[in-house]
């Protein structure tokens, strides 16, 4: 018998893969890994039937209960209970991906409880790895509702994934734009029931932005909440950070100092420095010189981390390619700017100086930096606020006067021109007012 034979003939992996009762979809991820002499099993969740099994999978009733781990485990169960009980390694793929490479290995000498692959998300971006292969052990199962994550053994040393060299996946992703709607917010409703529950993770923090961004309201807030969630950053020193997603989103609002932070750590992730530079020139027409070369040198060698995705146009691209792809965004038209809503300057005469102004309790705040973002929780209105401006709002909680504030500021700032002082003040109180976060004391909330 040949060593090959002997390898073929060797227990192999099993694919299992989540289906929502659209077959035609799902018959594609499971074809793609029958190509390669894997046997699947199906956990059918019964939400939206269409077309039907193509019988070359085993299939198991999921009861589905708007959770992602829950439903892999009952499929891990169902799976221990049936013919395909002495698979080595579960692979776990997603209904609308296809598995397009995968290596020839003899499990049977394998120990590793998880394995990294590569996954290409979208065709205009490089893949990445992700942790979708593990040990067919009882003692491994997965957590979180969404977002869900290969939960290992507790009390055993818990090593870093390693990659599974000539294993790919791909993403066929959504038909359209109706359906990634769907999609969040289905997501949206499992975030809401795991929050009424008291659950409390960092997927849910990242759900919850992204639902935001998509919907327009409050993102700015939400993808500083997920930057700045407890337990956010990688695991373990030089794993993956999975901060560098809300960094990157908080860079289309004007808001990079997350991504420099995360880029003075770990200056070879691509995407966020495009999205530094696409950031500048959107906000000031300028091109960062020395960060632009530095980028057009990382492509032109290839010195990326590829563990994380970024835009395919940026392979072999040289400098000229790249700084089309920056001035591509376009500048910041005058009417996106934010202006003043009233006249600043009548805080600054009259009667005006002394009305009291105090915080609106209808607010929710997050820091970012030196920035502090609030949110006006009836209107869903969004303010990042400067040094000045962040002072005053923090002044507001003794709600002082108008006089109070700029006498208060004046005493601590007495080099700088006083004049200016005055109107930076006024103009941040008048955005706080405009916005229905600064109410006149004895206002209604």
């Amino acid at each position: 018998m040949s060593e090959t034979t002997a390898l073929d003939r060797a227990p192999q992996p099993l694919v299992c893969i989540l289906g929502g009762g659209d077959w035609q979809r799902t018959n594609r991820a499971v074809a793609s890994a029958r190509r390669f002499g894997l046997a699947v099993a199906v956990g059918d969740t019964g939400q939206a039937a269409r077309g039907a099994p193509d019988g070359d999978a085993s299939v198991a009733k999921i009861a589905w209960r708007d959770d992602f781990a829950a439903a892999r485990n009952q499929l891990i169960a169902a799976v221990r209970e049936g013919s395909d009980a002495a698979a080595p390694y579960l692979l776990w793929l997603d209904s609308d991906e296809e598995l397009i490479a995968w290596p020839t290995v003899d499990w049977r000498a394998q120990q590793a409880p998880w394995y990294l692959l590569m996954i290409q998300d979208r065709d205009d971006l490089t893949p990445r790895p992700i942790a979708r292969l593990h040990r067919n052990d009882p003692a491994i199962a997965w957590r979180h509702a969404i977002h869900e994550k290969i939960a290992l053994p507790t009390g055993r040393p818990a090593p870093p994934p390693t990659l599974l060299p000539g294993a790919a996946l791909r993403h066929a992703g959504y038909d359209s734009d109706s359906e990634v709607a769907r999609k969040l917010e289905r997501n949206a409703q499992i975030v809401a029931r795991e929050r009424a529950q008291g659950q409390d993770y960092y997927g849910l923090a990242l759900e919850e932005a992204r639902h935001r961004d998509r919907r327009g309201s409050g993102a700015t807030l939400a993808w500083s909440r997920a930057f700045n969630y407890h337990g956010a950053g990688p695991r373990r020193a030089g794993s993956i950070d999975p901060r560098v997603e809300p960094a990157s989103a908080l860079c289309e609002f004007g808001q990079v100092e997350p991504a420099l932070g995360l880029l003075a750590q770990n200056p070879q992730i691509l995407d966020l420095q495009l999205a530094v530079l696409q950031a500048g020139y959107r906000a000031t027409g300028a091109v960062d010189r020395e960060r632009l070369d530095f980028l057009a040198d990382c492509a032109r060698t290839g010195l990326a981390d590829w563990r994380y995705s970024f835009p395919r146009a940026l392979l072999d691209a040289d400098r000229e390619a790249i700084l089309a792809l920056v001035t591509s965004v376009g500048r910041q038209s005058e009417s996106e700017r934010p202006t003043l809503p009233g006249d600043a300057t009548n805080l600054l005469s009259g009667d005006a100086m002394t009305i009291r102004f105090r915080r609106s309790q209808a607010v929710d705040a997050e820091t970012l930096g030196d920035a502090l973002v609030l949110m006006n929780t009836g209107t869903g209105e969004v303010l990042t606020l400067n040094h000045t401006a962040r002072a005053v709002w923090e002044a507001l909680a003794e709600e002082p006067s108008v006089e109070d504030l700029i006498a208060g500021f004046a005493a601590v700032f007495r080099d700088v021109d006083q004049a200016a002082l005055r109107q930076d003040i006024a103009d941040a109180l008048e955005r706080l007012r405009a916005a229905g976060l600064a109410l006149e004391s004895g206002a209604e909330q």
